[in-house]
């Protein structure tokens, strides 16, 4: 730590301020300090100027490594269970790869070969609101809510679909996937967080698990699907 080759947890710097009798103020902005340096923020612009396409791969190679993902989205359907048509439109919604986006399209598409690994566990904490939003035309959307269902079969894929019914005291309002125990990423408006301090990690993985207690899984999520599926229909649009 010393030669700054290793960077302290919170834990650590709590500890030595306590050790050292730092005061309150002190021992807030060290642990500030501290929680800054685990943090990589950057914006949408800068992970996107060079390519879209490089963005996806560095996550792709991030989630290859991962053996357990967990993954909350309360605003569109996860990137990794986008169909190629769902994803056209959500990137062009964003702006993403609007110089070349088939081939944004593309590399966002692939990313999705990772589920079909069983040496990997995923789990999806989406809510009905964001499947429901309507990002394309009606058969598009149609298209996507029937590829959620048919991954939702896979043995090492948990879809959990928090209903519009459900009372959830907490609010997130942001998506966010933590991979094992190594990061947590954070979309945000402005661009990505990347956090890597254990204490940082451990909060995303208990928010996760308090969001997926209010889901329905299975044949009671698939039934959501086939819900907003009908409403969908008669919309005759």
């Amino acid at each position: 730590m010393e030669g700054g080759k290793l960077l302290p947890s919170v834990a650590d710097v709590e500890r030595w301020a306590d050790a050292t009798g730092a005061d309150v103020d002190v021992k807030g902005a060290l642990v500030e300090l501290c929680e800054q340096l685990h943090t990589e923020s950057q914006s949408w612009r800068a992970l996107h100027r060079k390519s879209f396409r490089r963005h996806q791969e560095e996550l792709q190679q991030l989630e290859e490594q991962a053996t357990t993902i967990r993954l909350f989205q309360p605003n569109v359907v996860p990137g990794l269970l986008q169909t190629a048509e769902y994803a056209r439109h959500v990137l062009q919604a964003g702006g993403f790869g609007s110089d070349n986006i088939a081939d944004a399209v593309a590399a966002r598409v692939a990313r999705g070969s990772v589920l079909y690994d069983e040496s990997k566990h995923f789990a999806f904490v989406i809510t009905e609101g964001a499947l429901r939003w309507r990002l394309c035309p009606v058969p598009a959307h149609l298209a996507q809510l029937d590829r959620v269902s048919s991954l939702s079969t896979l043995a090492n894929v948990r879809i959990g679909i928090v209903p519009w019914t459900a009372y959830v005291p907490n609010r997130p309002s942001n998506m966010f996937m933590v991979l094992d125990g190594m990061a947590v990423l954070v979309e945000t408006m402005h661009g990505e967080d990347t956090l890597k301090e254990r204490q940082q990690i451990d909060a995303y993985v208990a928010a996760f698990d308090a969001l997926e207690s209010f889901a329905q899984h299975d044949n009671e999520a698939r039934a959501i699907l086939n819900g907003i599926a009908a409403d969908l229909r008669s919309l005759g649009a």
